[in-house]
């Protein structure tokens, strides 16, 4: 495609999102170390939840310093409900290199900022594109549909040949670019407002005049389906077990999942490696479905209770009191346990 197009195609883009942008709380002044945290943030989560999180975040952490001298475990409690909790320690992570790298202040090649734990190929270009308004391509899922279309790619979404020809239609574009702040921006706006996986609002699309699906009449079409990996049906049990004082016990996890995060007893009643003893379960309190990945599971809750020898918690167990539950780092699944148990205090 001609350079010509491609700079009437940025160009287009960079107008419209100054005109259709949203108010996010991360484009007021775009700080670096904002534009990090929300693009960290949005990684395979919805614009609603991340804003539901964000400035309790910054709240906690308002700087890169602050959030690399926290303990991880301060840092999961606030990313709580957020999920993929790997996310938030590689943030950890790289805001300690970030401090004692680039003395606290984040740097603005995209070669450089790959050097930091966590950061990839898209989250360094949106960090240089958008905090510093370097000519850094980023594709994302969003990015990648509207590529499709625009170019025509019959590749199937989300699959390496897509991504890899959308890279290089991404770096060809953001060349020409005269703002690449607005630029990728806007890519990133049409493809969450407009230029939607079902039902593309193409009559109101800026770019539509230079879309080879628009023009073929095939956006329903592109980018192609993928064959879906069958997901899996699980029942999991759970139990709420509580003291006299009525803090809840919490299994802390030790696996690569989800570590440190803390959870209801599940699964196998046999509670401590070091003394197995079995809760005795007594009522069926409710039911609520929860999906991870592929996995759709189905959580009964379920109050139990332990002999007295054990009430003072040992090994990865702990009494966690309900109300503190927002200093505790929890899957979501956890809260919404809670919630459906209605403890004192949530």
């Amino acid at each position: 495609m001609p350079f010509s197009v491609h700079r009437r195609i940025s160009g287009v883009t960079e107008s419209w999102f100054r005109e259709a942008q949203r108010p996010l709380p991360w484009r007021l002044g775009y700080d670096p170390y904002m534009v990090w945290v929300s693009e960290v943030m949005l990684q395979q989560t919805r614009m609603e939840v991340v804003l539901r999180y964000f400035e309790r975040f910054i709240d906690h952490f308002p700087d890169v310093r602050t959030l690399a001298s926290s303990r991880e475990e301060e840092v999961l409690a606030a990313w709580s409900g957020l999920g993929y909790y790997r996310r938030a320690r590689m943030l950890l992570a790289g805001a300690r290199e970030v401090v004692s790298r680039f003395g606290g202040s984040l740097p603005d090649t995209v070669a450089e900022l790959r050097t930091i734990p966590g950061i990839g190929p898209y989250t360094a270009g949106a960090i240089s594109s958008i905090a510093f308004n370097e000519r850094a391509p980023i594709v994302d899922g969003n990015v990648a549909r509207i590529i499709s279309r625009l170019f025509a790619i019959e590749e199937p979404v989300a699959s390496p040949a897509l991504m890899r020809a959308s890279w290089k239609h991404a770096a060809d574009l953001v060349r020409t670019s005269s703002a690449p702040r607005d630029f990728n921006q806007g890519l990133m706006e049409i493809g969450a407002l407009v230029c939607r996986p079902q039902r593309p609002a193409c009559h109101v699309c800026p770019l539509s005049a230079h879309c080879l699906a628009r023009q073929s009449g095939r956006t329903g079409e592109l980018p192609k389906r993928r064959v879906e990996r069958a997901s899996t049906a699980m029942t999991i049990p759970l139990l709420v077990i509580s003291d006299r004082a009525g803090r809840l016990l919490m299994r802390r996890e030790s696996g690569k999942l989800m570590n440190a995060m803390y959870h209801l007893p599940h699964g196998n009643t046999s509670l401590f490696s070091e003394r197995p003893l079995e809760a005795t379960t007594r009522t069926l309190i409710g039911t609520f479905h929860h999906t991870i990945t592929t996995r759709r599971i189905e959580f009964q809750i379920f109050a139990a209770d332990l002999g007295e020898s054990i009430r003072d918690g040992r090994g990865e167990y702990a009494w966690i009191d309900p109300a503190r539950m927002a200093d505790v780092p929890h899957p979501s699944y956890v809260a919404k346990a809670l919630r459906l148990v209605a403890m004192p205090g949530l």
